[in-house]
């Protein structure tokens, strides 16, 4: 081999260190940073913060979220129940409701529309939080 010859290495590529991705739809922005921090702190990637329905279901798909926080009284004309039917129509994200409105009918109504979903009632502790993640990831709680 010359020196001025390129050399080639075959090195194995480090695997991707691949945090999961949580996409937060919440409208209250105060409660929306609330829990960024508590999903910062539990070393996962908030990818973003979206106030309305619509906004959760395009950004569900566009930023291929792992994880969805999802309040039920949202902005605009669509509640997060419906924001999470049709995005599960279109992927299998897990989805974690965090609501002031945790009434045994509408966690029913909730179970019917979006079956094995966690139910959270505010304010949400950073315990509670932690379980209801591993839960649907499947991760081992730190």
């Amino acid at each position: 081999m010359t020196p001025d010859a390129p050399q080639t290495v075959s090195r194995p590529e480090p695997a991707p260190s691949h945090l999961p991705r949580v996409l937060i739809v919440e409208d209250e922005l105060l409660v929306a940073w609330h829990l960024e921090s508590l999903v910062r702190d539990q070393s996962l990637e908030v990818c973003g913060l979206v106030p309305d329905g619509d906004g959760a279901i395009e950004q569900a798909d566009d930023l291929d979220v792992d994880l969805i926080l999802m309040d039920i009284r949202l902005a605009g004309r669509m509640d997060g129940i419906e924001a999470a039917k049709r995005i599960r129509q279109q992927r299998s994200t897990p989805i974690i409701f965090i609501t002031a409105h945790g009434d045994p009918a509408t966690c029913a109504h909730i179970e019917r529309i979006v079956p094995g979903s966690p139910v959270l009632a505010k304010p949400v502790s950073a315990e509670r939080l932690r379980e209801a993640i591993a839960s649907v990831l499947k991760l081992k709680p730190q």
